[in-house]
């Protein structure tokens, strides 16, 4: 069990608690004079920042994360909680009076330093080319996760996927080859829209009903053996109970879906919103320009064919060219070839012609982005297609709220006067009004952000709307088959 030493020196009202490496041991962290702790949508890092008086009994700890591992827990008491930890700190002011600042992870910061290996079940000198998942989304996720956790030996509950022919997610096709976990996923999580939930999890806090996997305990052998038993377990044994139970400290791995939450609606000028922001980004370039470089085919039969055109020209000069003429023609084959390279069919464009119509004859004309690859390869397909996206525009609304009035951050809430005061989460789906061109939507909550100071009380931000667009399905059928390419390539089935 924990054992909580009590520190209690001002308000807390976020239950602020910093812990020793191992989550065996904590303190309430009261008394610091401000402090935000972020948390993202899909597979992104959530970061917040803390800051304390020198003087203050924890400001210590704190400076230990210098060296050490310091994680930091946060909750509500109305089922919103944050765990991370504290990272990069700095102490300044004049002495006597310095103040401590330190930055927050929350967990999917594990995933930033967890590569994903392409065999994570044989040594490091003996890799296959890629690991290759096309599955739903959900359970290509947890196979990345689960697999290399228990490779690394990071202490995790993985709560395992439903059998495959009841996953009912998005089918993706991951090729992993030494790729962090968080670059790996986060473009497939938001994209089909689903939610990595990773929390720290310790005995006496409550843990979800289903199937999961421990890899808490033993070495390298032995996780994965248990990771084997559990996926065993999943395919025979579906409705039956799960072999593990949780026990010591670790990391709870879950994939989610949005939850619909459309009855909680937000309004930009409704009941304890003091502050909106709404981000708009401007729509780019309406024609997305990729490539520089002609297929290797292509530089191939130009450079054959000028060999060609040279020989010839010798062959017509006949003796009068003499060895003299056959050393010069290859000097000049050479300067011709390398003139000639990458010219002819180099490039490819894609145009929005329905933007260009809509925006009228001023819109943003081209943009370029270079490839690597040959200018007819999907590969490069995909970079135009993923420009035309990325230059589509959009919209993010930023709420600032007093956290508790009219809505709260966290679920359902039952008041003393019997009225119900509704939650959400990072993830759900609600309904929004927007006052000032007076449009009501529905869309996610995309990240919030909590903020506590001495100045001021509980501040919640929730934001609504993506960073970025969606993909469509043109760049799906593109990336696949140009995954698919790879693949054969990898498998030495390509000519």
């Amino acid at each position: 069990m924990v054992n909580p030493i009590s520190a209690a020196i001002g308000a807390n009202p976020l239950n602020l608690r910093v812990w020793n490496h191992d989550y065996t041991a904590n303190r309430k962290l009261a008394g610091y004079i401000d402090v935000e702790l972020g948390e993202e949508f899909g597979v992104v890092l959530g970061q917040g920042s803390i800051t304390v008086p020198a003087q203050h009994p924890l400001a210590g700890r704190i400076m230990q994360a210098s060296y050490d591992v310091v994680p930091l827990t946060a909750d509500n008491g109305n089922g919103w909680e944050w765990t991370g930890q504290v990272v990069d700190p700095i102490a300044e002011g004049k002495p006597g009076r310095e103040t401590i600042t330190a930055t927050l992870v929350d967990e999917i910061r594990h995933l930033q330093y967890t590569p994903a290996w392409p065999s994570t079940r044989t040594p490091l000198e003996i890799q296959t080319k890629r690991d290759y998942q096309i599955a739903p989304l959900h359970t290509a996720a947890i196979h990345y996760i689960a697999e290399n956790f228990a490779r690394t030996g990071v202490p995790a509950y993985i709560m395992m996927p439903p059998p495959r022919l009841e996953d009912k997610s998005p089918h993706v096709d991951i090729a992993a080859k030494m790729t962090p976990l968080d670059e790996l996923l986060a473009p497939f999580f938001e994209r089909h829209e689903y939610h990595l939930d990773i929390k720290m999890w310790w005995p006496g806090k409550p843990f979800p009903d289903g199937k999961m996997v421990a890899l808490v305990e033993g070495d390298t052998l032995h996780r994965q053996a248990a990771l084997t038993l559990a996926q065993l377990d999943l395919v025979f044994n579906p409705r039956g109970r799960r072999l593990f139970e949780p026990t010591v400290p670790g990391l709870l791995v879950q994939v989610k879906k949005p939850r619909n939450r459309e009855h909680v609606r937000f309004a930009t000028n409704g009941r304890g919103v003091e502050q909106i922001r709404l981000s708009g980004k401007s729509p780019g370039a309406v024609t997305a320009i990729a490539g520089g470089k002609s297929d290797d085919w292509i530089n191939e039969l130009m450079s054959l064919s000028i060999d060609m055109a040279v020989q010839g020209i010798l062959v017509a000069l006949g003796t009068m060219a003499g060895p003299a003429g056959a050393i010069v023609g290859g000097v000049v084959s050479n300067i011709l070839a390398q003139q000639l390279t990458d010219m002819l069919i180099a490039y490819q464009q894609r145009k929005d012609v329905r933007r260009a119509a809509a925006m009228g004859p001023f819109h943003p004309r081209e943009s370029f982005t270079s490839s690597s690859a040959g200018a007819l390869t999907l590969d490069t397909a995909a970079l135009t297609e993923r420009k035309l996206v990325e230059d589509q525009g959009g919209q993010a609304i930023d709420l600032t709220l007093a956290d508790g009035v009219g809505i709260t951050l966290g679920e359902d809430r039952v008041m003393p006067n019997g009225k119900m005061r509704r939650g959400y989460q990072v993830g759900d789906r609600c309904t929004f009004h927007e006052h000032l061109s007076g449009t009501t939507f529905s869309d996610l909550i995309t990240g919030v952000t909590v903020k506590d100071s001495v100045e001021e009380r509980v501040r919640v931000k929730p934001r609504v709307g993506k960073r970025r667009n969606a993909s469509n399905p043109w760049l799906d059928t593109a990336e696949v088959l140009g995954k698919v390419l790879n693949m054969q390539q990898d498998l030495g089935l390509s000519g």
